[in-house]
């Protein structure tokens, strides 16, 4: 019986884990009008065009 070999390196949790901790230290300390002007200025995967 054969075994398969596993991957040792990053994960896609780890990568999402991140992703996740980066946005946490960029939105420290806004206030909720902060974030949503911080979020509007960020450049997004799909833009809005795409989805409206």
């Amino acid at each position: 019986m054969k075994t398969k070999e596993v991957k040792k390196g990053k994960s896609i949790l780890t990568d999402l884990r991140s992703i996740r901790d980066n946005i946490s230290v960029e939105l420290k300390g806004m206030t909720p009008e902060q974030i949503l002007e911080h979020l509007k200025k960020k450049k997004t995967l799909h833009p809005k065009s795409v989805w409206q």
